[in-house]
């Protein structure tokens, strides 16, 4: 596992960070949105999949996405390969939107369900 990842994920909750993965298609409908061309918080970066200025991110994000090999650059901005979602108090880190690649982790709402559902059935005697 990449420590700096790790510390990554960390650094965010620390941050009281959280997104709710939402579908695809909605993911695509609102980031095509202009007042959402580039992000303007970690959520934007971390859940959106969303472009952003350096200069934007607390620096130490930065520097864990950077040893992380997170972050790639567009041009003059840059871009999250990973996103951040929560569930259940906790944070797990999955592929970027889009989740084209072969090798993509999609993180969405049927997570949630099937989360929801272990959480409800006798799978799950703690609940």
């Amino acid at each position: 596992m990449n420590n700096a990842l790790v510390e990554l994920g960390r650094a965010l909750k620390q941050a009281d960070y959280h997104f709710t993965t939402v579908t695809p298609a909605t993911h695509e409908r609102v980031n095509r949105r202009p007042e959402n061309a580039l992000a303007r918080t970690p959520r934007d970066v971390f859940g959106w999949s969303r472009p952003f200025e350096a200069s934007m991110l607390d620096p130490r994000l930065l520097e864990l996405m950077t040893r992380a090999r997170v972050v790639t650059v567009e041009g003059a901005l840059l871009r999250s390969r990973v996103r951040f979602s929560s569930l259940r108090g906790e944070l797990y880190v999955h592929s970027a939107f889009p989740s084209a690649q072969t090798d993509s982790v999609f993180f969405g709402p049927d997570t949630y369900r099937f989360a929801d559902l272990l959480g409800r059935t006798e799978l799950n005697p703690g609940r």
